[in-house]
């Protein structure tokens, strides 16, 4: 495994990248998509199912969670939905916000143990990872 693949902070490497499907100029979700990239943080999670050519943008689903008070909308917005996702503006922001400025609020880190699976298979009842703030968190 080269050294990229075991780098966590690497969102997007090209191994992954060459398994997953094209993007199409229409993306359509599906609940039998099989996502090949999941993508976690604290505010959320990323299942990725598609990649365009430049590897700069994905497709999948977005649920992202943060809390007002995390004063973040300038770089996520809340969302439970199938959409694009700039690979290249989460890179920047963990590249800058959390490795540089060491803000917890911006680790997004990929799960090196992700095999694909359809998207219906993902249990999607909660974050993967949870801030460890003030939140006020249901976890029954």
């Amino acid at each position: 495994m080269t050294e990229q693949n075991l780098n966590p902070l690497v969102l997007l490497p090209e191994s992954t990248a060459q398994l997953m499907e094209d993007m199409e100029e229409e993306n359509s979700e599906s609940i039998n998509d099989l996502i090949y990239c999941h993508l976690y943080g604290v505010v959320g999670d990323w299942y990725l199912s598609k990649i365009s050519e430049d590897r700069e943008k994905a497709f999948g689903f977005k649920m992202i969670n943060s809390e007002p008070v995390w004063e973040m909308d300038d770089w996520l917005t809340n969302c439970h939905e199938w959409g694009e996702v700039s690979i290249k503006n989460l890179q920047e922001i963990v590249n800058q916000k959390f490795l540089k400025e060491k803000d917890i609020r911006f680790l997004i880190t990929r799960d090196l143990f992700w095999e694909p699976i359809k998207f219906s298979e993902i249990n999607l009842d909660q974050n993967t990872l949870f801030y460890p703030g003030t939140t006020d968190r249901n976890f029954s």
